[in-house]
């Protein structure tokens, strides 16, 4: 791998290997120390404490779990949920493609991040919710890329030979289409998660997600925001963490896309 794209990995997994460690690290992301209410960064607490003196870097940690349990649930689903009903649509043709394609279009037609606050709203705040929010809008990008790869697969010569030896549907779209079209459908999961990752925090931040005194990122910038101006920390920390997790998802997406891209191995 290049050293370019060595460091996003290193750090991804310093972020992930903190959010498995979190539950048995000595951490105590909800203990209340009254002496230390909007204590600045220093040696001993390198992020500071917040407004009710809990340690800024011990929620950050929790948080990074919570954003990433989140995203990992709904990339799941989503890409599951997605190319199954994209490659139905496209193999079955006829109404049924007709029907994912009006499906399809009716979501894009609403923002998502917008269409996640409204059902979220509905729902209600709590992880389930959001997770089910964030699912429910998330399974757009995948059905259009699997729709898409599908109908460009099905006609090949190596399908009509499976149909010619009687390979039952399921089976051809199994084994000679799905691991045809993983190389896409991965790449767009590396955005999608990345984009998860922004929806929760937006969530929890507007009060529709995680809620206290379970840690969000979302949630310590909203928190933060009313003491901008004697403890800037607690918004900084926060967004920092946002921004480094989710610029290495798009930077290893980017590093994904070229190396499984057929025209640039074929140019090399």
């Amino acid at each position: 791998m290049n050293r370019v794209y060595s460091i996003p990995l290193a750090v991804l997994i310093v972020w992930l290997m903190l959010a498995l460690l979190g539950p048995i690290l000595p951490l105590h992301p909800d203990q209340i120390e009254l002496e230390k209410i909007l204590l600045t960064p220093n040696w001993s607490e390198w992020f500071g404490h917040d407004d009710l003196g809990r340690s800024i870097s011990a929620r950050l940690i929790m948080g990074a779990r919570t954003s990433l349990i989140v995203a990992i649930v709904v990339v799941s689903i989503s890409f599951i949920v997605g190319t199954l009903l994209g490659m139905l649509g496209a193999w079955l043709g006829g109404l049924w493609d007709k029907s994912l394609v009006m499906m399809v279009d009716l979501f894009i037609a609403f923002p998502g991040i917008l269409l996640a606050i409204a059902l979220a709203g509905l729902l209600g705040p709590g992880l389930m919710n959001t997770v089910i929010a964030l699912s429910i809008v998330s399974w757009v990008g995948f059905a259009r890329l699997a729709r898409v790869q599908t109908l460009s697969m099905k006609n090949r010569d190596h399908v009509a030979a499976a149909h010619a030896l009687g390979t039952s549907s399921f089976l051809i779209m199994l084994k000679h289409i799905l691991p045809l079209i993983m190389a896409p459908l991965i790449i767009e999961a590396t955005f999608a998660f990345a984009g998860v990752v922004i929806a929760e925090a937006g969530l929890s931040f507007l009060g529709l997600g995680v809620q206290p005194p379970t840690a969000s990122w979302g949630s310590m910038i909203r928190d933060g925001t009313r003491y901008m101006l004697v403890a800037p920390h607690m918004v900084l920390a926060p967004g920092f963490a946002i921004l480094s997790l989710v610029l290495c998802i798009n930077l290893l997406g980017d590093y994904l896309r070229d190396k499984l891209d057929i025209r640039e191995i074929t140019k090399d």
